[in-house]
């Protein structure tokens, strides 16, 4: 007897889903052995050893645009060797003019595997200008990048008029200006903001134009010049 074929469909839809939830889980699974690999390379620091640093990866949790942990049971910070001592001059410049308050550290190296999770996310929404193409890589990809903000000496994360992975407009530094014209971001919020961005300019780190909390520790084409991508 052949099948009817409602039962064919019903068959492959759950043969689908269940090959989705395999690479999901696949996936899950691989991000940690791709970074662990990196822990013990001497390229690169885990910034957790650096003084005034509070590490709260958002991809090692739920609390990100996804709404789910892309990064398995691995919750270190990595960066590449110059991109960690640019970082560890800016925790001794903010701990000289604001004693006691800290980096909250996002994001550092991440995979590009895992940049392609994001990407496709984001692929034909407004939301894609935010995630860079896999194919060229993200700074993130190279263990140049850090997502990060600042919390007082109460603990308190500061107020930067969004939230981190925002992608929207408030998010963009080049268009604070008319954020605050139009009364869509506070004095205090944008006073925050330029203690961040003043810190981490003078340590020789690069503000991205559409996102507060992204700092690149070189120039991108000197990153894809000289270094390798971490895959």
């Amino acid at each position: 007897m052949q099948p009817s074929k409602n039962l064919v469909k019903v068959l492959v839809a759950g043969a689908i889903a269940l090959a989705g939830l395999s690479w999901a889980a696949s996936a899950l699974k691989s991000a940690p052995d791709d970074l662990n690999r990196l822990v013990d390379n001497k390229d690169y620091i885990d910034i957790s050893t650096i003084p005034n640093m509070r590490v709260s990866l958002r991809y090692a949790s739920e609390n990100n645009f996804l709404g789910k942990n892309i990064y398995g049971d691995f919750h270190q910070c990595l960066l590449q060797r110059i991109a960690a001592d640019k970082l560890r001059q800016a925790g001794l410049a903010l701990e000289r003019e604001r004693p006691g308050w800290k980096f909250v550290i996002f994001d550092c190296l991440r995979p590009r595997s895992l940049q392609e999770t994001l990407y496709t996310a984001v692929k034909g929404t407004p939301r894609q200008p935010y995630v860079a193409d896999p194919r060229a890589g993200s700074l993130h990809n190279f263990g140049f990048a850090i997502d990060l903000s600042l919390e007082d000496e109460t603990g308190r994360e500061l107020d930067m008029g969004t939230l981190f992975d925002d992608f929207t407009a408030l998010s963009r530094p080049d268009q604070e200006l008319k954020n605050k014209e139009e009364g869509k971001l506070s004095a205090g919020q944008l006073e925050h903001r330029s203690i961040l961005r003043k810190i981490m300019l003078k340590a020789g780190f690069i503000q991205l134009p559409i996102e507060w909390w992204h700092y690149d520790a070189l120039p991108k084409e000197e990153v894809k010049a000289h270094y390798k991508i971490v895959e």
